[in-house]
């Protein structure tokens, strides 16, 4: 299957982490939240698909920078688990958001006031079938990109996602995991009142 993946997971998740003046915050979770979905553009385009007892990897380009290097660096050190790419692979929300610039589908502008994204306007709702939406849906809710918090993904949220949800379901329950990760490591930083966003 061939796909465009600026039109793909990750870049729909980056669009709606922008906010309303066209910024694009930073959290640790968006970031996981993005090589995740990067993985899921994967899985989608025919370039990692599961197997009976493994996982098997096809690092051909996509022609997307950041999921071609996430694929690179995956076929070059084939020993790490999928949720290992999630915690410590090199590509994050700001590097889709720029590939999504360099593929000419989001406009940008630089000030002093920093870095300001136009990005294609959000679909209303998803189309019955539409598996990239339902994927989307569930990476908006497991990360907290509408401003809420991070919250569990339940089953019947990722029946949605179809041919997606074996690799959706790894990808939300490991973010849960980088969810209550992070608020141990806030909470430790200062006493455990405040939660890091």
């Amino acid at each position: 299957m061939t796909m465009d993946p600026s039109d793909g997971v990750a870049a729909r998740l980056a669009a709606v982490c922008v906010d309303a003046r066209g910024r694009l915050r930073s959290f640790d979770i968006w970031d996981a939240a993005a090589r995740g979905a990067l993985l899921v553009d994967a899985a989608h385009c025919g370039r990692l698909a599961e197997t009976a007892d493994s996982i098997s990897l096809d690092p051909a380009p996509t022609r997307f920078p950041p999921l071609d290097r996430l694929l690179s660096a995956m076929d070059a050190d084939p020993g790490h688990p999928l949720t290992w790419w999630l915690d410590h692979g090199d590509a994050g929300m700001s590097q889709v958001a720029e590939a999504c610039v360099g593929a000419g589908v989001w406009s940008v502008r630089r000030g002093l006031l920093g870095t300001r994204y136009g990005t294609p306007p959000a679909p209303v709702a998803a189309a019955s079938g539409d598996v990239v939406a339902a994927a989307v849906a569930v990476f908006v809710t497991a990360c907290g990109a509408r401003g809420r918090w991070p919250e569990p993904v339940l089953a019947p949220e990722l029946t949605p996602t179809g041919s997606l949800a074996w690799i959706c379901t790894t990808v939300t329950d490991h973010l849960e995991l980088v969810h209550r990760r992070n608020l141990r490591a806030a909470g430790a930083a200062d006493g455990g009142s405040s939660p890091y966003y």
